[in-house]
């Protein structure tokens, strides 16, 4: 990654015109220009100079930032604004350090069985003891005072059983791949999937941290889809965070620990494709791991070009390689179906273009789409943002809620585990009876019927 001091040139591309304050969630909501992409410029560019200090004041301006990209999608410069503030914020923690339970917790994250897994383990048999059952609205609600988490904050479960639990080794390679379908005996004593390992195409699954942590049935939910789609999937053990969580505080220092640990659990299997169906971890594996591994030399670049260029978004890889739609097209209907509204997650949509394949595959499951008035509208989620600056993020999110209200839909999908836990509790705080679906869990229960 860059450091601040290379954006100087990139910084001097801004002529201050204010394009970006139409479209920047975080200055719609405050209303004042430190909010904004410009005032954060403007601010960044003091410090670089040494007309201002890395003080409180200037950490607290530069956290006040989703990271969304919207205002770089309506620069017209195209200032990497995001990359900008990420930057900004190593240079922060280069001078005060991480807070050591966040350091904790970054550095554990590159074991996938390490303490923070079963510290997990632990805290999901506890959770009801200090969470109330909030389950008509899909989460808890605390009952004690705890940091950052206000009582009104609708809490997603932590899974009792996590998603890479629930898929054995089948059966225990020595590589410590689970395959998907499980292997079957095969001739001449091995074995075999039930698709040609010669012509199925071979899927590497990246499940991320929500999804085996929190969201296990949309791991289960996808790996039906894939094998419908007739993908021969692998589950690589060994996987761990994307990084995404660290790149966003600016502590590139464990993002590229754990991307190197990523790169290295995966190059061990044959893979024609890579595939997570979170939309943050999809834009860490397929743009941030390029950035963060840049400067490793000749050779890893060649390693990470080889990788980077296997992933795929789930929704990329259904439509557009798998060609999912042409085998399900016999259950799209024009009428009949429940209404659902899409919501376009930043990482998705602004970070890689992938806007129509996730609404192709709504429609193919044969439900009928209503778009909201900004669907592309950030959540105010932002990983990290929406537990340091909840308050903020929730006056965000409550944009978002009243759009997707304002539709009428039955469901709210979108492609984005994360996303799906702000929408979650926007709509709980205004009463709103619609359901929050991933899109391939739409997908594998019209597979179901």
């Amino acid at each position: 990654m860059k450091k601040l001091a290379d954006y100087i040139p990139e910084l001097s591309m801004c002529v201050r015109c204010g394009t970006c304050r139409s479209t920047c969630p975080t200055l719609i909501t405050l209303g004042r220009e430190t909010a904004s992409a410009r005032g954060k410029l403007t601010l960044i560019d003091a410090c670089i100079s040494g007309e201002i200090e890395l003080s409180d004041t200037f950490v607290k301006h530069i956290s006040e930032c989703l990271l969304c990209g919207a205002c770089q999608q309506s620069c017209p410069n195209s200032i990497p604004v995001p990359e900008i503030i990420m930057a900004a914020r190593a240079e922060v923690i280069n001078a005060r350090g991480l807070p050591l339970i966040t350091s904790a917790i970054m550095k554990g994250l590159r074991e996938p069985d390490g303490f923070v897994a079963k510290t997990l383990k632990l805290a999901s048999f506890a959770q009801r003891v200090i969470f109330k059952d909030a389950s008509d609205a899909g989460g808890l609600q605390s009952r004690l005072p705890l940091p950052y988490i206000t009582d009104e904050r609708l809490v997603p479960p932590l899974a009792k059983r996590f998603f890479m639990d629930k898929i054995p080794l089948n059966p225990p390679f020595s590589k410590g791949e689970i395959r998907y379908p499980p292997l079957v005996k095969g001739g001449k004593g091995g074995f075999e999937t039930a698709f040609s390992a010669e012509k199925a195409t071979k899927v590497g699954f990246f499940a991320g941290c929500l999804i085996n942590f929190v969201m296990p049935d949309i791991g289960l939910a996808s790996l039906k889809v894939l094998e419908k789609a007739g993908a021969d999937v692998i589950i690589p053990h060994g996987q761990t965070c994307c990084g995404m969580p660290a790149i966003s505080m600016g502590d590139f220092e464990d993002a590229k620990a754990l991307a190197l640990k990523n790169l290295e659990v995966f190059e061990a299997h044959d893979l024609d494709f890579i595939t997570t169906s979170c939309a943050t971890c999809t834009d860490g594996l397929k743009r941030k791991f390029r950035q963060l591994l840049e400067d490793e030399g000749p050779e890893m670049k060649k390693r990470v070009d080889v990788f980077c260029g296997k992933v795929r978004d789930i929704t990329d890889l259904l439509v557009n390689e798998l060609k999912l739609t042409a085998v399900m097209s016999d259950l799209k209907t024009s009428e009949g179906g429940a209404v659902v509204t899409y919501h376009d997650p930043c990482h998705l949509r602004r970070g890689l273009g992938i806007k129509d394949e996730p609404r192709e595959l709504i429609e193919v499951a044969g439900f009928r789409i209503k778009e909201m008035k900004h669907p592309c509208r950030c959540c105010g989620l932002g990983g990290s943002f929406s537990i340091t600056n909840y308050e903020l993020s929730t006056e965000i999110n409550m944009l978002k809620a009243e759009d997707i209200k304002g539709t009428g839909a039955e469901i709210a999908a979108t492609a984005c585990p994360g996303c799906m836990v702000q929408l979650r509790d926007g709509l709980h705080k205004i009463d709103a009876m619609v359901d929050v679906k991933h899109v391939v869990e739409l997908l594998a229960e019209k597979m179901s019927h």
